[in-house]
């Protein structure tokens, strides 16, 4: 009894710990106008998991209708910033101070030329944001030694979880299976119970 109860809080325990994780990706993610979906911002938190992982840098996407009134963006030391105002025309990528010696400027307006601003041009904005984003993700990865395991967007599956989504999916099955086993568990022994009372092995 005392290991199920055991089990039991241990499973809660580890399923809250997991969803937590899940939820709390290294990424600022600022949308004013809802550019992007649901899945292209889970991709972004997936891009930023990485990042943070192998290179200790974190990533920030600002995308506002209008930038007139609004509180200055500035990337911490360690951020990478994709900043857009859409009524300005604006478009910046701002880099802390730890990062300024991994990226230099002409690097920056080369991607910018060749993934972003097409797609803008064209109001995609979605698909030249998260080009752009994987773009300079892989290349602080690779400048860092390593390299970047996330697919392209254009490559990447519809919806698809890392691995803390996936181990959040299962802990909560494997819950509710234990659930229900311990509910028809129950029931079977009571039928047990009352069967020996008053069956053939009990008064009659």
């Amino acid at each position: 009894m005392l290991f199920r109860s055991f089990s039991c809080h241990f499973l809660i325990f580890i399923t809250f710990f997991l969803w937590g994780n899940a939820l709390s990706a290294p990424l600022t993610f600022h949308d004013e106008n809802r550019v992007l979906s649901a899945t292209q911002g889970h991709y972004l938190e997936i891009l930023a998991q990485e990042l943070q992982q192998k290179t200790g840098f974190t990533l920030t996407i600002v995308l506002l209708n209008d930038g007139h009134n609004k509180r200055e963006f500035l990337p911490g030391d360690n951020d990478l910033l994709l900043y857009t105002a859409f009524k300005q025309q604006q478009h910046f990528v701002k880099l802390g101070k730890n990062l300024e010696s991994e990226l230099s400027r002409t690097e920056i307006e080369k991607l910018q030329q060749k993934f972003l601003f097409p797609e803008y041009k064209s109001a995609r904005y979605d698909k030249g944001t998260l080009q752009l984003a994987y773009q300079l993700t892989k290349t602080l990865i690779e400048k860092k030694g390593g390299s970047l395991s996330t697919l392209p967007p254009e490559s990447s599956p519809e919806g698809s979880l890392n691995v803390a989504g996936w181990v959040f999916v299962a802990t909560i099955f494997s819950l509710l299976f234990y659930a229900l086993y311990r509910r028809g568990r129950h029931t079977r022994m009571g039928k047990n119970s009352r069967r020996f009372q008053n069956g053939r092995f009990g008064w009659r």
